[in-house]
């Protein structure tokens, strides 16, 4: 019977995910297709064809074109490609549209793939390039922090606005140049996810902050080297130089086009930088290790070039604290909720601020139990300075809240001295306070932007609810409401089809019906299963024509026309 019947069978047989990921590279629209039928002739016409071709390497795009034009049993790499493209039969036989696809190309390129020279990157520069991925990746906690609170959108040309692009290059070291870029890269190992053109954090985070810097590297390189195509495998895999020699390598190998590949490739080799497997586009042995999957041995040569964890940090007069080496992550957790940082990198740079006290202090701890925990990282003794800001914040806290109402923030003070004192500070004209009452300030913005402007003019304030406990020294922000993407259209194609077919058997009406019409119009020779009074026999037909449920045929072994109930027919198979 024709490809069509053939192809459409396999088809079936695919799971949902090979069938995502067959239909959305091989068709540029599924509007109009119904069943698999119509998939199987969308796949077998030219232009899925043309794409199909195109991802084909050249040695072996020459073995097609030779048995496309004389038949002969194909290599078993060609074999394995025509049956995994589904470009061939069970048998791995060309379909006839393949064959005569590949014998209308124009002349094969015959041009030699280049054999890339292994190339060596010195020590020294492989160190500073790991140095400056660990301080990229130190800082995405910070960025997904950020996120967490504020989702991020993607606009629909593909880039962030510049109010994101600014808030997320603030949290970034300056070689960063391209926020967006790093999102994709933590997507790629779970870290970001983008749900209706929203970044927001992942599924795999918590167990990502958990681990230890290495292990933070590791789960992202893993995560960029485990989503390449196996064609962009191949490649970097083959080339040391992923510059100009990479693209040379591509257009040899894939000389009917590859600009299918080449979005892919640009977007691999910019995470690549960002995660120091190469330097000046040359790949390094730690870039070789984790293409080829050697993730363990990655790893290793990673947490060979990290310093052991500091034991102690440096706590200055001006409110700064250097870490001179990576903060176990029970350390690190504690920075980052006393301090905001500063520099991020093997070494890092903290400020203690009074969000920072604040935040401690409304999860339990007093200001003593704070300077006693600073105390024992610290190096030397704390500056007098610091700690009386933490014990002047420790004996304030909870003498000013603020609280949301229906109309907007309520701010409460103890002293109300230090109300009066609010009401009229210049630097929070904009916030409209006003008296509610003798004991309470209010206004028409919310909880968050009072609290987070009183902790800028230096009061500290606490967010408390209802019930006037105090919850957080920030304000807990809910995220947009992010709605789940709606179904493409190629899985909604795979929805339908998968529900068709489990609407009956594998040779239901429909499908049956379906296979006696194309059998008509390409003067199929078939075997067909019919149900009868006494039993199922089977006839050896050529189809003439098929309407209203009835299939008008030729038994071939008796020569006599027939006319047979197709709902009566319970199997067809070429003869």
């Amino acid at each position: 019977m024709s490809s069509s019947l053939t192809l459409s069978k396999r088809l079936r047989a695919l799971d949902d995910q090979q069938l995502q990921q067959l239909l959305s590279w091989r068709l540029s629209s599924v509007s109009g297709l119904k069943d698999y039928f119509d998939v199987a002739d969308a796949l077998l016409g030219d232009e899925s064809l043309q794409r199909a071709l195109q991802r084909i390497p050249v040695t072996l795009l020459q073995e097609l074109r030779e048995i496309s034009h004389t038949p002969r049993p194909a290599s078993a790499e060609l074999s394995a490609l025509l049956s995994s493209e589904l470009l061939g039969d069970e048998e791995t036989v060309v379909y006839p549209e393949v064959a005569q696809a590949v014998n209308n190309l124009p002349e094969i390129p015959t041009t030699a793939v280049p054999i890339s020279p292994v190339l060596q990157v010195s020590p020294v520069k492989v160190s500073a390039a790991i140095e400056q991925s660990l301080a990229i990746v130190s800082s995405l906690e910070d960025v997904i922090a950020s996120v967490e609170s504020h989702p991020v959108k993607q606009l629909a040309r593909g880039g962030l606005s510049a109010q994101d692009q600014q808030r997320l290059s603030s949290l970034l070291p300056p070689q960063v140049s391209n926020p967006l870029s790093l999102l994709a890269l933590s997507n790629k190992a779970g870290l970001l996810a983008l749900v209706s053109n929203m970044w927001i954090p992942g599924h795999a985070v918590a167990a990502w902050q958990q681990a230890p810097l290495a292990g933070k590297w590791i789960s992202m390189a893993s995560g960029w080297s485990t989503s390449l195509s196996p064609q962009l495998r191949e490649a970097l895999h083959a080339n040391s130089d992923w510059g100009h020699p990479l693209t040379n390598w591509v257009t040899a190998t894939y000389p009917l086009g590859h600009q299918w590949l080449d979005s892919e490739m640009q977007a691999a080799v910019e995470h690549a930088h960002l995660l120091g497997l190469e330097v000046q586009g040359i790949v390094t042995e730690i870039g070789r290790a984790v293409v080829s999957g050697g993730f363990a041995a990655a790893e290793k040569a990673v947490t060979a070039l990290i310093p052991p964890y500091a034991t102690q940090v440096f706590v200055q007069h001006d409110f700064t604290v250097i870490a001179p080496s990576p903060l176990t992550p029970e350390d690190e957790q504690f920075m980052r909720q006393l301090c905001v940082v500063e520099s991020r990198g093997i070494a890092s740079t903290y400020r203690i601020t009074s969000h920072g006290v604040n935040a401690l202090l409304s999860q339990g701890f007093s200001a003593a139990e704070i300077v006693k925990r600073l105390g024992a990282l610290a190096a030397t003794d704390i500056p007098q300075a610091v700690s009386y800001f933490i014990t002047d914040l420790g004996e304030r806290f909870g003498s000013i809240t603020v609280s949301q109402s229906v109309s907007g923030a309520v701010v409460t003070a103890i002293d109300p001295l230090v109300l009066r004192t609010i009401a009229a500070d210049r630097a929070l004209t904009a916030l409209s306070l006003r008296r509610g009452d003798e004991n309470t300030l209010v206004c028409t913005h919310s909880a968050e932007v009072v609290l987070n402007a009183l902790l800028e003019a230096k009061y500290s304030a606490q967010l408390v609810d209802k019930a006037g406990n105090i919850v957080s020294s920030r304000p807990v922000r809910t995220p947009p409401e992010v709605l789940p993407d709606a179904p493409s259209a190629t899985t909604s194609l795979i929805e339908r089809l998968r529900g068709s077919r489990e609407a009956g058997t594998t040779d239901d009406a429909t499908w049956i019906a379906r296979q006696l019409d194309l059998a008509v119009r390409n003067k199929s020779i078939l075997i067909v299963s019919v149900s009868m009074p006494d039993g199922e026999r089977e006839f050896t037909i050529e189809p003439k024509g098929f309407s209203n449920g009835r299939l008008r045929c030729l038994d071939r072994t008796t020569e006599v026309e027939r006319t047979l109930p197709a709902s009566h027919i319970t199997s067809v198979r070429l003869a």
